[in-house]
């Protein structure tokens, strides 16, 4: 709070560029340095027609499609399908941070709380964030706040930038296209709002020059985050009810020759459309978490096969527990709903005269409630859709393979994402980079 009281100055910053596809700053040169907590203000989306919920997990960061920290044409960092990943890395925040603080910063929050008396959960918390619009009537409408040391690493190892160093400081951010990764509904016609850039100015020359000095002294560690993506194909037809098995090697040539720490994947369905539907009577509705979760498989194997061996005994990880097991194991525990990582949780059926009492505690509302009687319960649009693959790698890879097996099963064409569509797998992974300051605007990132 001192610091703040004598040494720093908050700075608000518009962009020197704003469209409905990309958005671009420039931080002055003041001959300054500026505090590494960079934040976009007023992120968010407007709408034609009714104030519409943003996007389940990532709430208004779900506009972000792909974002840079740049010196002129240089990157310094950067982080594509933003929006998918702040959805992963949402579910890792405890029900206290995603209630009182991301809910009201971003809009978006993890899992919600469990009432005391039905034992049902709130997925996601129950004052969601609307969307604004111009006929709004008493609906909450919302922008929100990004930390951009969430986004970028390098800023989390970083003590300050110095405007000398990086003379051409610029953010660019390219906004999410697909209206069903943004709100929970499309076709409201969604259109990126002109954000801000917040930054605090150090105002102290002496303590600009000591940071200086340690930031020359020596590299600075940080690990980026990259993305590769692996399209799979479809099963193929299994009109008849017989079960095919798909077992597949895939090669990903994204991390090559790069030193991978820990990596996630997520699988999407290829076509968008798969995503929305009629989900509780309300057309064009976004199945849970849509593109931006990952969807659940029937009958799962995978294992990575890294420089000419496999990473995991056997056939690695072959069933639902063991697969969620290696996503806690690699990237911590999981604060998620029940059944959140697998295909079902049976049929939940509540048309006859006794209500579901039985139902497991803690599993996400059901279309009607599963605890109602004398109605037909539909499954939650939420069970499946966090089914990740973590990996932990620490190691170069010269030679990065998936190897992967899925059964189809008979299901209604289009229906909603089966067991047998066309998927993508991006696969994130943790790449260890160093930033080497040599001197004023004498600077590189290279990997380790």
């Amino acid at each position: 709070m001192a610091l703040y009281s004598t040494s720093i100055e908050t700075q608000v910053i518009d962009p020197v560029f704003s469209s409905k596809s990309r958005c671009e700053f420039r931080i002055p040169d003041r001959d300054g340095a500026y505090l590494p907590n960079l934040r976009l203000g007023n992120v968010g989306v407007t709408t034609t027609t009714n104030p519409i919920p943003y996007a389940l997990g990532c709430g208004v960061a779900s506009v972000i499609k792909r974002i840079q920290l740049m010196d002129g044409n240089e990157e310094l960092d950067s982080l594509r399908e933003a929006n998918a990943w702040l959805t992963f890395k949402s579910f890792f925040r405890p029900n206290a941070e995603a209630a009182s603080i991301k809910m009201d910063e971003e809009g978006g929050a993890g899992r919600g709380f469990t009432s005391g008396v039905t034992l049902e959960v709130d997925v996601p918390l129950p004052s969601q964030k609307f969307a604004n619009t111009t006929n709004a009537g008493n609906e909450e409408i919302f922008t929100g706040y990004v930390d951009l040391r969430v986004i970028f690493p390098v800023l989390q190892q970083m003590s300050h930038l110095n405007t000398k160093m990086f003379p051409n400081l610029r953010v660019v951010i390219e906004w999410e296209t697909d209206p069903s990764r943004i709100l929970v509904r499309i076709g409201e016609g969604a259109v990126p709002t002109t954000p801000i850039l917040m930054a605090d100015v150090i105002m102290d020359d002496a303590l600009i020059a000591t940071l200086d000095k340690q930031m020359m002294a020596k590299p600075i560690m940080f690990d980026a985050i990259e993305v590769d993506r692996i399209g799979l194909a479809s099963i193929g037809a299994i009109g008849d009810g017989t079960p095919k098995v798909q077992q597949v090697t895939l090669q990903s040539k994204g991390f090559l020759s790069k030193y991978v720490k820990r990596l996630c994947i997520q699988k999407s369905a290829q076509v968008p459309t798969l995503n929305v539907g009629t989900v509780g009577g309300v057309d064009n509705t976004v199945r849970g978490f849509g593109g931006n979760g990952s969807l659940s498989m029937h009958k799962e194997q995978s294992n990575i096969r890294i420089n000419g061996r496999n990473l995991l005994g056997g056939n690695g990880y072959i069933t639902t527990a063991q697969t969620m097991m290696g996503v806690t194991d690699t990237w911590g525990e999981i604060n998620s709903y029940p059944y959140s990582a697998i295909e079902s949780v049976g049929l939940d059926n509540g048309a006859g005269t006794t209500a579901a009492v039985n139902a497991p505690a803690g599993v996400p509302p059901t279309v009607p409630s599963i605890l109602k009687a004398g109605d037909t319960a539909k499954p939650s649009q939420l069970i499946g859709q966090q089914s990740y693959l973590g990996y932990r790698l620490e190691e170069r890879c010269d030679n990065l393979q998936l190897n992967y097996q899925r059964t189809g099963q008979f299901q209604l064409a289009a229906a909603a994402p089966g067991t047998d569509i066309a998927l993508n797998l991006t696969l994130y992974a943790e790449v260890s980079k160093q930033l080497t300051v040599r001197g004023m605007g004498d600077w590189s990132v290279s990997y380790m």
